[in-house]
């Protein structure tokens, strides 16, 4: 029985150093494999780490092309407009009761706000309240339907003239104005606060009517309240698209021309004007004009 159990733990010590040696040959290469793995691992990690550092970088350097010290960036300004001026500002209104603001200059108003970092929030008021909301510091700056005229540059500062437009008489199809002394004697409605007020009492023996808007001047003459409106030609030929029973006289190009308008000493200013200087000298305005209006109205 002694030997027996002798010989039997002698088996077992024989198995296990059997066992034991392809044991540490396998623990070697697991160990081995192990050790691959980890440090593939680590490579993959280190690797990692270096792509998410160097996409960290880029993000850097892609932020990094707004400075910090841009006074855009990151910055909502709110910016004063009349949005009874179509086509150049607008609101759209969705099924939801959404506002939207759209138009030629407010596109230019955003697009260059955004690409130096910042938001845009639009206020909508008469365009005859936007000095003194603007002298309020009610809104940071107006955007661009407003003239560098003597008497505001006193008030304002005003960025790089970027439009001309064109006057235009609008009255009734059955009715022929063909141009200011054709309206002598006549009932001639403009904008309150408009430089359209100029044009229309310029007029000899007109009656010159100051109503809210041009949609309103629109209706002035729809109703036969006023036999013709002085307003922007663009607006005109945007109004008439809906009104068939009205014709317009395109005017001459005259003095009349936008700018963006801040008060003295705005930290928006020289930024935004560079911007827009920019955006004059590569084209895109040129494009935004022209995709609202049409490459008759473009700057020369």
């Amino acid at each position: 029985m002694r030997k027996s159990l002798i010989w039997a733990a002698s088996a077992m010590m024989a198995i296990g150093l059997l066992t034991g040696c392809g044991s540490s040959k396998s623990a070697e290469t697991t160990a081995a494999a192990s050790s691959a793995a980890e440090s593939s691992s680590e490579e993959s990690k280190e690797s990692s780490a270096a792509e998410a550092e160097s996409s960290s970088e880029g993000a850097e350097s892609s932020a990094a092309e707004v400075s910090a010290d841009n006074p855009f960036n990151g910055k909502t300004v709110k910016v004063g407009c009349s949005a009874t001026f179509v086509p150049f500002e607008s609101i759209e209104m969705a099924a939801d009761g959404k506002k939207t603001y759209v138009g030629m200059n407010i596109d230019i108003v955003r697009d260059v706000v955004e690409k130096n970092g910042g938001t845009v929030e639009f206020v909508d008021m008469p365009f005859k309240s936007l000095m003194a909301a603007i002298q309020a510091g009610q809104i940071d700056f107006c955007s661009g339907g407003m003239a560098p005229t003597e008497e505001r540059e006193k008030t304002l500062d005003f960025s790089e003239i970027f439009f001309y437009p064109r006057n235009a008489i609008v009255y009734r199809a059955e009715d022929d104005y063909p141009n200011l002394d054709s309206l002598q004697g006549k009932t001639v409605a403009y904008a309150f606060g408009t430089n359209y007020q100029q044009v229309a009492e310029s007029i000899p023996d007109a009656k010159a009517v100051g109503i809210q808007g041009s949609p309103a001047c629109i209706e002035e003459v729809k109703s036969k309240r006023a036999d013709a409106c002085i307003i922007d030609g663009a607006g005109a030929a945007e109004f008439l698209k809906n009104n068939a029973e009205l014709k317009m006289s395109l005017l001459d190009k005259t003095d009349d021309c936008f700018a963006i308008g801040f008060p003295k000493n705005s930290p928006y200013y020289e930024t935004f004007n560079n911007t827009l200087k920019e955006m004059m000298e590569d084209g895109e305005l040129d494009k935004i004009i022209a995709d609202h209006l049409s490459e008759q109205f473009i700057l020369d």
